[in-house]
Formats: C-alpha cells, sequence, structure tokens
C-alpha cells in the first residue's frame, strides 16, 4: 500500500492524530457475530456481494488495474470460485489460517514483478481476516 502518495507511512513519518482518515470514518466493529457463513471474519454474502460488483464492473467496460486483479482472485478464492492467488491453495472457502498464510505469501511475493497484484491480494486477505477495516474495492456504479 506503501504506492499511494497520500499515504502516511513513508519512511521516518507518523500516523496523523486520530489515525488516519479511513480509521477515523470507519464503522465500529459488529457488536454481535454475523448470522450465517462468515469468510475470516467477513459475512460470506457481503464478500459474495463485493466478488458481483468487481464482475458487474468488469462486464461493463471496466478495466482492472493489477491491484484490484489481485483483489478479485482474492475474493473469487474466498467465495470458493478460484485458487488462492499467491500460494495457489485449491479453491475453497478459506479458514483464518488459510486466510493468514496468504496474506504472508503476498508480502513476500510484493518483492517481485507482480508486486501490485500481491498488494491487492494481501490487502484482500487482510480485510477478509479483519487485520483491517478499509475494504480494498470502491463499488462501481453504472
Amino acid at each position: 500500500m506503501a504506492d499511494y502518495p497520500t499515504m502516511w507511512n513513508g519512511p521516518g513519518t507518523t500516523p496523523p492524530a486520530g489515525g488516519t482518515a479511513a480509521q477515523q470514518t470507519a464503522p465500529p466493529p459488529p457488536s454481535e457475530p454475523p448470522s450465517g457463513p462468515v469468510v475470516g471474519r467477513r459475512p460470506l454474502a457481503e464478500v459474495t456481494a463485493l466478488l458481483d460488483n468487481i464482475e458487474h464492473a468488469v462486464r461493463t467496460g471496466y478495466q482492472l488495474e493489477e491491484f484490484h486483479e489481485g483483489v478479485r482472485a482474492t475474493y473469487r478464492w474466498a467465495v470458493g470460485q478460484g485458487r488462492s492467488p499467491i500460494t495457489d491453495h485449491s479453491a475453497s472457502i478459506p479458514d483464518a489460517q488459510q486466510l493468514r498464510a496468504e496474506d504472508d505469501a503476498a508480502e513476500g511475493a510484493m518483492r517481485g514483478p507482480r508486486r501490485r497484484y500481491a498488494n491487492g491480494a494481501q490487502h484482500a486477505a487482510m480485510w477478509l481476516r479483519g487485520a483491517t477495516e478499509d475494504q480494498p474495492w470502491a463499488f462501481w456504479q453504472t
């Protein structure tokens, strides 16, 4: 995520007082556990809706950047529609340990040629497992 010029996490910098803008405006975590199946800490229905929106954007002509290709691949894996994007594990809904392993593998892959893809995959895995509240896909509107 260091590619974004508006990020505060560059060398020698400190976070803004009160957290980042996303942290300041993020809704509080739910007080009740989600009803129904989950992927990590996210409801499966929410992840499916995000993936459907990404697919809709592609069908209507949006060309995904490499970062969002990584997000898409991670969400496809999370709902059991594809293999994991970095470690190439089988298509099944991942558990917390598998999400953590994918996050860790993506961290290492960010030193390679597809670092933007790996960054998207890592960010999506982090969001799924609850390590961040910053969901990496903004809903596509037609």
